[in-house]
């Protein structure tokens, strides 16, 4: 078994996850041997003659950002008050990741596939799992919201569009802050260039909130078959995130592994 390692953009926390009190398989290299990246398995169309997206990729770590960020004053009153190192016992980064970090890391693998009528996106960070739900009306009515949101695609030619609501709410980058409220709405597009294996994708976030006009980025998500979504496994050490980290009791708990 083996991870990967990323330069994180988000090094200790976001909403509260506190990565430096977690043992996690992407961080810790314990003597096991890296396992071999597999050919990405093709799961068939779409829906009804729509491109197959299925497969791996990676995203590339450079890629179109806004220069400055439109902030309205609550916005800036949010990254003023933002603490990247602030952390939250109930997590220890276990949990799924978020949107739109999941989209916006600096090295991301992510497997897409098309199972019943649905797209699903897979990253390693968090193991998360991110169901767009194809060609349905809407968001139940009872829907509550959650760190991915509720997706909605739906094909429009060789584009994928997506409309994503119901947001916990967080920020764009942990480590600068850029908020987004739980009344954000972000809209996608993925499509590829003729020729092309890789996925071009456009994200805008809408929110008012924090942002006086919506926030666009654009990535390539480079086609990958020899790479893999690897294992998450994450240990909690079920620390108390306000104190310091007692390095003895840590190396006790390491010592069976």
């Amino acid at each position: 078994m083996s991870c990967h390692e990323y330069p994180d953009p988000k090094p200790f926390a976001h909403g509260g996850r506190s990565a430096v009190r977690t043992l996690v398989c992407a961080s810790l290299v314990i003597g096991l041997s890296g396992a071999v990246g597999a050919q990405a398995q093709v799961q068939g169309p779409a829906a009804g003659g729509a491109p197959d997206f299925s497969g791996v990729y990676v995203g590339v770590r450079n890629f179109a950002r806004p220069a400055a960020y439109p902030l309205t004053a609550a916005g800036e009153r949010a990254v003023a008050a933002h603490d990247p190192y602030a952390g939250d016992p109930r997590a220890f980064d276990c949990l799924e990741e978020d949107m739109p970090q999941l989209l916006l890391w600096g090295v991301a693998v992510m497997q897409i596939s098309h199972e019943d009528g649905a797209t699903v996106m897979r990253v390693e960070r968090g193991a998360t799992r991110r169901t767009i739900h194809m060609d349905v009306a809407g968001p139940p009515a009872d829907q509550p919201p959650t760190a991915t949101g509720y997706a909605v695609g739906h094909w429009a030619g060789d584009v994928l569009s997506v409309q994503t609501t119901h947001l916990s709410g967080g920020v764009l980058f942990a480590v600068e802050g850029y908020p987004v409220s739980s009344q954000a709405r972000f809209t996608e597009r993925y499509w590829r260039e003729p020729g092309e294996r890789s996925l071009q994708m456009e994200l805008v976030v809408h929110d008012p909130l924090n942002y006086t006009e919506p926030v666009t980025f654009q990535r390539t998500w480079t086609w990958s078959p020899q790479e893999q979504v690897q294992d998450y496994d994450c240990f909690s050490l079920e620390l108390d995130a306000s104190g310091p980290v007692d390095i003895d009791a840590l190396r006790r708990w390491l010592e069976p592994l």
